[in-house]
């Protein structure tokens, strides 16, 4: 990659590298992470490729974690546990990209042979896009499975770093609905052809709440089954993982989840495990901590872990000096970027905010040539640089502000802003919301006084 740091600066907002000099350098950046541009892996299929058979009556919405696999691995070893045959299911997995190995190794070391035994369909599916447009790849269909599928053209990492963020643990789980629920809802329909058919899905015993959601999505050809719910008076996870536990001889069947998966760092037990997997599998670390490094960059509140960071976390953790080496060697060899950062709050009736934001590429080079670019930017600017956020005390991104919001205009009813330039590794594309103009507007409008 050749930089652009020679360039003259003149204006500390107007000259900006090219953008298709900045993508390139997005490409490449994202590529070193492992992260390929989109495209549908060789031996993928197209969604209409699952018709030409029966239509499953049952269809379990394969998870890969202890729940639904023990579902699975009970229907394949005990007839008595269904009311069904084996060719009347179909399995399918909807895949995120990011699983942890562990997971892999697990479902192919025991589950896969016994499905390849029994002849069961099992459907791995993805998205092939950032939009719906976009499609969906069939990854694999086969009643003889012998490998996961687990990457497929488009991943959750690639829709978070595009957008320089993480998944959000407030509200609804978007990520889960993007990569799992949409793609998984538009296969079943190409496979159960407008027949009535049983959706069974992994929720155990203590997961009501999940459950009732779950059944409201019931149609007069959809009903949904909770087999663990149900099962001796009840199975929730401690007995879905003895039973793994006896049937295989494991001595856990570990959480499925993305390795950056905010949800699975929510509590004290979580993070446990989250830091021996990310000391027993560094590269899995490397992607989770590049992908908070920029997001926290772009926004202080992103960080994976509510109120603290998982670099904090790792840097505060015996053992993890081997993951953090090597994602300060990675980060220190991709292209970065200087970011023009934009946001707005729009206060709402219900006294919470909208949020909109823009971010700009404005200079590409390596750490040091950035660095030195967003102090010429700062100066051009007649602003400061400063270190940190001081409402995050592990926050240590250089920034110059340009604009603070005004929390009088929000308690005013009104729309407040904030700009700010910094650095960080080149992974975040160049991105205007759609709702970003008007609110910058509004944001931007001078009080009349009488």
């Amino acid at each position: 990659m050749t930089t652009t740091l020679v360039r003259p600066l003149s204006d500390p907002l107007g000259d900006r590298v090219p953008e298709p000099v900045a993508q390139e350098a997005v490409d490449q950046a994202q590529a070193a992470l492992g992260l390929r541009r989109p495209a549908s892996p060789p031996g993928a299929l197209s969604l209409a490729s699952v018709q030409g058979q029966a239509p499953p009556r049952v269809v379990l919405g394969y998870g890969l974690g202890a729940d639904s696999s023990a579902i699975l691995a009970r229907w394949l070893t005990d007839p008595s546990s269904r009311d069904f045959e084996l060719h009347e299911l179909a399995v399918v997995t909807g895949m995120t990209g990011q699983e942890w190995p562990a997971t892999r190794a697990l479902v192919e070391q025991n589950l896969l042979p016994l499905m390849a035994a029994s002849n069961v369909r099992y459907l791995q599916i993805a998205r092939r896009g950032l939009h719906q447009a976009d499609g969906i790849d069939i990854l694999s269909d086969s009643c003889r499975p012998d490998r996961l599928h687990l990457v497929g053209a488009w991943t959750l990492a690639h829709e978070m770093f595009d957008g320089g963020t993480v998944p959000q643990t407030a509200g609804d789980r978007l990520c889960s609905q993007h990569f799992k629920a949409w793609p998984l809802d538009t296969v079943i329909a190409e496979l159960t052809q407008g027949r009535p058919y049983r959706h069974v899905m992994g929720y155990e015993l203590e997961e009501t709440r999940r459950a009732t959601r779950d059944a409201k999505y019931n149609t007069a050809l959809r009903t949904g089954e909770y087999p663990l719910r149900v099962w001796d008076g009840g199975w929730n996870r401690a007995r879905a993982q003895a039973f793994l536990r006896g049937l295989f001889g494991i001595e856990t069947w570990v959480k499925s989840a993305c390795t950056y998966c905010p949800f699975a760092l929510a509590n004290d037990d979580g993070r446990k495990e989250a830091i021996a997997r990310f000391i027993a599998e560094p590269d899995a670390g490397v992607l989770a901590l590049a992908m908070e490094f920029v997001a926290t960059a772009l926004n202080p509140t992103q960080g994976l872990i509510k109120g603290q960071r998982l670099l904090s976390l790792l840097q505060a953790s015996p053992g993890a000096g081997d993951v953090l080496a090597a994602f300060e060697q990675r980060i220190t060899t991709l292209p970065w970027a200087v970011y023009d950062v934009r946001r707005t709050l729009s206060p709402r009736v219900d006294g919470k905010n909208n949020f909109a934001r823009s971010v700009r590429i404005l200079d590409i080079g390596t750490p040091e040539e950035t660095r030195t670019r967003l102090a010429q930017r700062a100066r051009c600017a007649a602003v400061p640089l400063t270190v940190g956020d001081p409402a995050f005390p592990d926050d240590t991104q250089p920034r110059a502000w340009l604009r603070r919001r005004e929390p009088q205009r929000l308690d005013g009813g009104m729309a407040t802003a904030e700009r700010f330039l910094t650095i960080a590794p080149a992974t975040a594309r160049s991105k205007t919301g759609p709702a970003f103009p008007n609110a910058w507007a509004a944001a931007s409008q001078l009080e009349l006084t009488a």
